[in-house]
């Protein structure tokens, strides 16, 4: 692996830009030694969380900033994000596996994010907004 890697990404809230976001995560995580797969489905969850913090952090208003944090380390890799909206409570996010959640076209971001990393945890920043950290540690469980 290469000397440990931090990217530091400040966009407005457009879903536009995401994109962006899921690419430069995708690299970050190859950088950190992850696989092909690994490294997509970590950018997925990155992708997710901005997704989030545009729509509902933020409000896809592009006068509010998200910003994402990438790093990759001996570890692993990180992920940090924040949005400047009024937060929300993932808690109290509908199930996408049961119900009325298992024929709508949304609402699975939470369950991916949780799925393709190890840790997912939100914080409250204060009076606005949240803070989304992922984090996907390195295995060497490799049958070579």
């Amino acid at each position: 692996m290469a000397s440990p890697t931090t990217l530091k990404l400040v966009v407005s809230s457009d879903v536009r830009l995401v994109d962006l976001i899921h690419n430069a995560a995708e690299k970050v995580a190859q950088l950190a030694g992850f696989d092909a797969d690994d490294a997509l489905n970590i950018g997925l969850a990155v992708r997710e969380g901005a997704i989030n913090a545009i729509i509902h952090g933020n409000g896809s208003n592009k006068k509010l900033e998200v910003n994402v944090t990438l790093s990759a380390n001996g570890d692993g890799f990180s992920a940090h994000i924040t949005d400047e909206g009024e937060g929300f409570d993932p808690q109290g996010a509908p199930d996408p596996t049961q119900g009325k959640g298992l024929l709508k076209t949304s609402g699975r971001g939470l369950l991916l994010m949780r799925a393709f990393v190890d840790e997912v945890v939100y914080s409250r920043r204060g009076a606005r907004g949240m803070e989304v950290t992922m984090t996907k540690k390195k295995t060497d469980n490799r049958d070579d």
